[in-house]
């Protein structure tokens, strides 16, 4: 489980380039890659979910998985996200548990007050009477 260069890691004993890497059939493999920043870019694509929101944990590629099909790695983005252009596409997001997220981020405030699911109004409701009594 070390990193034997810049283009090659070792993982279970085996030696892997990025190519090597992305033919991988073993997520877990793939994982522990993105774990360790190996080859993060080539993973924003992964078929697997647990690897997405890997890549997303370590604050890359965050303008393509904003969009992804997965609100589990949306979420994961909203909560590792700095980038305001993203934190807005999320506060508009169709599922609740990424607005959730985002709106728990102290973000979107004044947007998410109106939200039509009642815990999320509420948490923005109270966030904001705390910053303005602050």
């Amino acid at each position: 489980m070390s990193t034997l260069s810049p283009s090659t890691i070792q993982l279970a004993g085996k030696n892997y380039t990025v190519a090597d890497l992305l033919q991988e059939s073993d997520e877990y493999i793939r994982l522990e890659a993105a774990e360790q920043c190996f080859a993060l870019t080539a993973l924003i694509n992964d078929p697997s979910l647990l690897v997405r929101c890997a890549v997303a944990r370590k604050k890359i590629g965050h303008d393509v998985l904003v969009s992804d099909i997965d609100w589990q790695v949306r979420a994961t983005v909203a909560k590792n996200c700095t980038d305001s252009r993203f934190l807005d596409i999320l506060a508009r997001d169709s599922h609740e548990f990424v607005r959730f997220v985002v709106v728990k981020r102290g973000y979107a405030l004044d947007y998410l007050v109106n939200d039509t699911d009642e815990e999320i109004a509420s948490i923005a409701r109270y966030q904001l009477q705390y910053q303005q009594a602050a």
